[in-house]
């Protein structure tokens, strides 16, 4: 058994894992939750170890374990930690290691890494959550990639990001709205934005208080990709082109001139009608007709110099249809684009992160074009399996971005695991040349871990956006280690806002409180406002209604509130809501 902390001791946590999911989680785990933190890294000389330890946080050790068994876990205090963290980027690892811990110490809650969402279904239960990091990356990567807002759902709504590059709108602009667009409640108020002193907070905005920016980001979208689209006669050429190769319209064109000219000769010679005309001149090029010994001389002449020109081109337009025709099944084999692509969106990338942007893009509609050095990637059968064109090659290299069309793209997303590697694909996508319709910039979405380098990527290449996925991951693995679900992460600034359903405990400070009680605007960033709240009164009979914030109604025990917040009002939240039996078997940090 996990003994229970005691009140006014500190939470103890355990990470089991080398990565920036793994750092960004122990700096919150220590310094906003307060708690303290061992973290079991395969080598403790290794770049987020480092990085770790350059924290300096005094509740934070770094230990070495080759390999992450019992003994190791109880050398890291497995058995009076609070909760375990497994976050490694290997499922079956952290499978491994939840059964062992499950087994060992029934009572610690769990939180594990997993990409396989089957697997991670079977695996969870009420002491053992599965999230996936790309799972809360993904939507705002796509959103970047797309120039669109984000729309997460929400119950029977939907919460709206917009993003903060119009000029018009000098911070992030968040709005939460019903299905039909009424009900607008946007981040921040409209005075803040007049002001340009935004906090992060909601305020109800009611008819015509919206901006028209907003407005209009409400619409539903309108560029949706239409399946039956009218392709140009240059792009059936082109499309023939990459299955059969050039060769094969030359070879054509070689032989309809042949015929042609032979044609033109036969009619001014004779008198005859063009077709009758191509008719003598098609036979004996194609089909090798029997002569015509009463036919005219110059007729004659041209028949055999046909014959003898087809000689020649038959066999080489056979050779070059049998080659097209296995190259055509190689493409095919390989999942490569068949035909030109224009308006697309490249992935680079197919681990975990990368195969769930090219799902997402794939769902909504939006032409992609997957991209990876490595055939046997994770993401690779996925894209295929989807019919999304895969280019298998180094993505530094000049030709595997032509090959995926580049040049024509609306954006690039590199989601590769090497800094170096990112920043090179970048600055190679945007040497090559834009084709002639393609839209006039590049938009260009990088994963990189250093918010800093981000800044920098985004200075130096225009059109540019620098994503963390463990920054976007890493406050909902670090309320799920104190049993608080969030169902969505928006990153606002420095600082990542959460989105996140409340429990009401009886005897806890929430309880009978009004709604007004659960929005606030603590000095030191603990802020939180309050979307709306299921009644357990009203849900019984009434099909689990949803209130509106601002009618006031009170909270009981069981009501679930839908608040967007700050990490810190977050935790603060959830230590109003906890009953005082849970504070006391689990004290929760309220420090930002």
């Amino acid at each position: 058994m996990t003994p229970a902390a005691g009140p006014g001791t500190r939470a103890h946590y355990v990470v089991v894992g080398d990565g920036p999911l793994a750092f960004r989680l122990t700096r919150a785990l220590a310094s906003r939750f307060r708690g303290s933190v061992t973290v079991l890294v395969p080598d403790r000389t290794s770049r987020y170890a480092q990085e770790i330890l350059e924290l300096g946080l005094r509740d934070v050790d770094v230990q070495e374990a080759a390999r992450v068994d019992k003994k190791a876990l109880e050398n890291a205090g497995a058995d009076r930690a609070v909760a375990a963290a497994l976050v490694d980027q290997d499922d079956g690892g952290n499978v491994a290691l939840a059964l062992l811990l499950r087994e060992m110490w029934p009572a610690l809650r769990v939180v594990v890494r997993i990409f396989d969402e089957s697997l991670g279904r079977h695996l969870e239960h009420d002491r053992c959550t599965v999230l996936s990091s790309s799972a809360f990356a993904a939507p705002e990567i796509v959103g970047a990639a797309l120039r669109r807002q984000v729309r997460l759902p929400v119950r029977h709504r939907r919460l709206v990001t917009v993003s903060d590059e119009e000029p018009a709108l000098p911070a992030r602009m968040v709005l939460f709205a019903s299905d039909g667009g009424d009900d607008v409640v946007a981040l921040p108020t409209e005075h803040e934005l007049a002001t340009h002193t935004p906090k992060v907070l909601l305020a109800d905005a009611g008819e015509g208080d919206v901006l028209p920016e907003v407005r209009s980001e409400l619409e539903p979208d309108d560029d949706e990709v239409d399946p039956h689209r009218r392709r140009r006669f240059g792009e059936y050429l082109r499309t023939l082109a990459i299955t059969s190769g050039w060769n094969l319209l030359l070879a054509a064109a070689v032989l309809v001139v042949v015929v042609l000219v032979g044609a033109v000769t036969i009619k001014l010679a004779t008198g005859a009608s063009f077709l009758g005309a191509l008719y003598e001149a098609v036979l004996p090029s194609l089909a090798g007709s029997d002569p015509d010994h009463d036919a005219h001389p110059v007729v004659k002449v041209t028949q055999v110099a046909l014959t003898v020109v087809s000689v020649a081109v038959i066999p080489w337009v056979t050779g070059v249809v049998v080659a097209g025709v296995v190259r055509t099944q190689k493409l095919l084999d390989a999942g490569a684009p068949l035909r030109p692509l224009s308006d697309h969106v490249v992935v680079v990338g197919l681990g975990d992160l990368g195969t769930r942007i090219v799902r997402s893009l794939d769902r909504r509609g939006v032409p992609v074009v997957a991209v990876d050095i490595d055939e046997s990637a994770r993401g690779i059968a996925v894209a295929r399996a989807r019919d999304v064109p895969v280019v298998i090659g180094d993505a530094r290299r000049a030709t595997t971005l032509r090959a995926a069309y580049v040049g024509a793209a609306q954006a690039i997303v590199v989601v590769t695991s090497g800094g170096a590697t990112t920043i090179g694909i970048s600055f190679a996508a945007r040497s090559i040349p834009r084709a002639k319709d393609a839209p006039p910039s590049l938009r260009t979405v990088l994963r990189v871990f250093d918010r800093d380098l981000a800044r920098r990527i985004r200075r130096e290449i225009p059109d540019s956006v620098g994503l963390s996925s463990s920054f976007l991951a890493a406050p909902s693995f670090a309320a799920a280690m104190i049993g608080q679900e969030v169902k969505a992460t928006i990153p606002y600034r420095d600082r990542v806002l959460v989105l996140a359903e409340i429990r009401v405990e009886r005897g806890s400070a929430l309880d009978g409180a009004h709604s007004s009680d659960v929005g606030f605007d603590e000095p030191g960033a603990a802020r939180s406002r309050l979307l709306a709240f299921d009644s357990v009164q009203h849900s019984s009979g009434g099909g689990g209604r949803m209130f509106e914030p601002s009618q006031g109604r009170p909270l009981n025990p069981g009501d679930r509130a839908f608040v967007i917040a700050t990490t810190a009002g977050l935790l603060r939240l959830r230590a109003l809501a906890a009953a005082p039996a849970t504070l006391a078997r689990e004290p929760i940090g309220l420090n930002d």
